[in-house]
């Protein structure tokens, strides 16, 4: 996580590593604020990132099904699925905004990967669920033992 946050900093930035220089490109029509829309998808996504990391963590410690490891998956999928929608949203609300200040017409477009990156993610609420479905089964058979 510290690599991808220093690379996107380095890459925002125009820093350099020696001979290695990282350079983060914009489309030429872009909206002014999409290096803030890639500041915030990453912020958001670290934020993921964590709440799976606390979960592998616990996964690790011999926590298969417990209660903690599903909230801790519910929480990544939660905060992924907000990166994701903030991805895709945030352009289209800054285009909306910027028509009413340029008085000028507004040009949507739909990124088909981001519209399925949000439809994968959704899918993982119901991984959790089977999840807690799991955590409920072990304790059944835990309570007959």
């Amino acid at each position: 996580m510290v690599l991808m946050v220093a690379l996107h900093m380095a890459g925002r930035f125009g820093w350099g590593l020696g001979p290695i220089h990282i350079e983060q490109r914009v489309h030429p029509e872009a909206r002014p604020v999409a290096a803030e829309i890639g500041d915030g998808t990453l912020l958001l996504f670290l934020i993921a990132m964590l709440q799976l990391s606390r979960m592998l963590g616990r996964i690790a410690w011999g926590e298969l099904f417990s209660a903690s490891v599903v909230r801790s998956f519910r929480a990544f999928a939660l905060w992924l699925l907000l990166a994701a929608l903030f991805r895709l949203l945030a352009p289209i609300v800054a285009a909306f905004f910027d028509s009413f200040s340029n008085r000028s017409h507004m040009v949507l477009i739909l990124d088909f990967p981001q519209v399925l990156t949000v439809g994968t993610t959704l899918l993982l609420f119901l991984i959790a669920r089977l999840l807690e479905h799991a955590r409920r089964l072990d304790e059944e058979i835990r309570e007959f033992v």
